[in-house]
């Protein structure tokens, strides 16, 4: 509004300029006839001119034009000043979506999408729709108030000249539009490509020395520069359409801008034209700042596309199936035994399991064994459901862990991985691991039952150290009892150990082997050996061979078998 005002005002300065004299005003009546009302404006003109006198008059316009200036440029501020707030507001809520759907999401999900895709939606399609929400505003609020406005005050100066300008202005629109439509698949072809080279990137920086020790560098580098040289095309062809977006509305306006020269003149040049040369003026004036605007809204047209490509993206994420929490059975207890019955599961339609029947109980170490492959860690992820079924069923005391909340059941559950997985903070943390109610105490016993106390206390600032990005301020040992303390801080009934020894060398594995038969004192255990020697004393062991149980008993009665246990004992030396 403060835009046309200032521009509306060099009408009565051109009148001042062009006519000078007003002392023969003849007096104009308002009425509904749109001529009339410019009519009307001049004479009110006039009459202040007359009134003021020349000179004063010129400084008053002159003072109206500036305060009009002033007003339009503090509204522009105002704008973006609340701007600034909304387009933070909603990338921090759409991270934030987008973060807390991403812990909800199965582990099947992360098994086959890459950790680099997932990075590039979290950062560079997140940019993107922050600058597309900026193209929302403007496409939807501030550049058609831009237009609306100066076409009212353009369709009073002149309704004849505003619909011819009506009538030609929709040929631009379609001409950009067609080109946004090419856009939006550009724009996510370019986001895709960037995801393969953070792909790249984030893989090769995880296996970096590997990577050297294999003399890998060309290869990776070449690799690199390919899908380095793809994302540089896509996104060539994408700015070169962007950048078209400018100079077509601008010569579409020229276009418009030109056929108003030509129609307007010829409405001068008649005889009885109402059309002043000092309104025509103004007119094209204000018509200019239809320009801007309209450019703006081509350029918010292409920026909505690409915004729109990005959040596409983003929706294929918070789209996933997240894991199934039916709100069931909370504060579950585990009293009696675990049981499995005809338990089939496979991550495609080829089965990894099949018909695995096996019964837990209460107190009692079950040692997982057999070939690489044969479905150990699958079947240890079943239970805590990290994996839905495809056939049977897994009951705590009777009770279908379906019908359990997700909550409860992995409370009751301590785990132990072969890769000692340490975050980014304090010792303590690591070990209160989201339960913030824990208690120094247990805190300090978990510590010294995990054999972790001893070193914790003497790190520079003992359990407060940060333990740096993996928990790389530490040993391979010392991380894997930081887990073993994590896992039995909150004293769960049930705990599950993946080959948690298995990385370690000889020294770290003895004292992390104390951790754990300390740790598994009383407790009901089920454990993926990778050395037979330390689960000789379990009271069940299961074999596993193809998906399926091929055995199962003491060590001496699978010693007695002459099967694969015994053939996997043969091959080891025990000590």
């Amino acid at each position: 509004m403060f835009n046309v005002l200032s521009i509306a005002m060099i009408i009565p300065f051109l009148e001042l300029i062009f006519y000078g004299d007003n002392s023969q005003l003849n007096i104009v009546e308002l009425s509904s006839d749109p001529n009339s009302w410019m009519a009307y404006f001049n004479y009110l003109m006039g009459a202040k001119i007359n009134e003021l006198g020349q000179q004063t008059a010129l400084i008053y316009f002159s003072i109206g034009i500036m305060i009009a200036f002033f007003l339009k440029n503090l509204a522009l501020y105002l704008s973006f000043y609340n701007l600034a707030y909304v387009r933070s507001a909603v990338v921090r809520d759409i991270r934030e979506q987008i973060y807390n759907h991403l812990l909800r999401l199965p582990l099947s999900y992360f098994n086959k999408e890459k950790r680099g895709d997932t990075m590039s939606r979290f950062t560079n399609d997140v940019k993107e729709v922050e600058w597309s929400l900026l193209g929302v505003v403007e496409l939807y609020f501030k550049h058609p108030l831009a237009i609306f406005i100066p076409l009212v005050v353009l369709f009073v100066m002149s309704y004849k000249l505003t619909l011819f300008v009506i009538v030609v202005l929709p040929l631009s629109g379609f001409l950009i539009s067609r080109i946004g439509k090419k856009l939006k698949n550009a724009a996510q072809a370019g986001q895709e490509k960037l995801s393969d080279v953070l792909s790249h990137l984030e893989e090769s920086l995880h296996g970096i020395k590997i990577i050297k020790a294999f003399s890998a560098s060309e290869d990776k580098q070449e690799k690199f520069k390919d899908l380095n040289d793809d994302h540089f095309k896509q996104m060539v062809r994408l700015n070169r359409k962007e950048f078209l977006a400018s100079p077509l509305s601008e010569f579409m306006a020229s276009i418009v801008l030109s056929s108003i020269l030509v129609y307007s003149g010829s409405l001068i040049l008649t005889d009885n034209s109402s059309l002043p040369p000092s309104i025509l003026i103004g007119y094209i004036a204000i018509f200019s700042q239809l320009i801007p605007p309209a450019k703006g809204i081509s350029e918010a047209f292409f920026r909505l596309k690409k915004g729109a490509a990005s959040m596409g993206r983003i929706n294929e994420i918070l789209a996933s199936n997240q894991e199934i929490n039916d709100h069931g059975i909370k504060d579950t207890l585990f009293e009696d035994c675990i049981k499995l019955t005809n338990v089939s599961f496979g991550y495609t339609d080829t089965l990894i399991l099949k018909n695995i029947n096996l019964e837990i109980k209460k107190g009692d170490t079950i040692a997982l064994v057999g070939p690489s492959g044969g479905g150990k860690s699958t079947l240890v992820d079943l239970i805590p459901r990290f994996h839905e079924l495809n056939g049977g069923e897994i009951t705590i005391d009777g009770t279908d862990i379906t019908k359990i909340d997700l909550s409860s059941l992995r409370s009751l559950m301590g785990i132990v991985t072969q890769d000692a997985i340490l975050f980014n903070d304090s010792a303590a943390n690591n070990i209160k691991m989201g339960d913030h109610y824990l208690s120094g105490d247990q805190l300090l016993d978990a510590a010294k039952i995990a054999n972790a106390h001893t070193f914790i206390k003497n790190l520079d600032e003992g359990y407060n150290t940060n333990l740096g990005e993996k928990g790389t301020n530490l040993s391979g040992g010392q991380r894997q009892r930081m887990s073993i303390a994590r896992a039995v801080a909150k004293e769960p009934p049930l705990l599950i150990l993946d080959e948690a020894t298995s990385a370690l060398d000889t020294e770290s594995e003895k004292m992390v082997q104390d951790a754990l038969e300390k740790v598994m004192q009383n407790r009901t255990s089920i454990v993926i050996a990778h050395r037979l020697s330390t689960i000789k004393k379990s009271d069940k062991i299961v074999v596993l061979d193809k998906g399926e149980i091929a055995e199962q008993g003491t060590h001496e009665e699978l010693i007695s078998q002459n099967g694969i246990y015994k053939k996997l004992v043969d091959l080891q030396t025990f000590g």
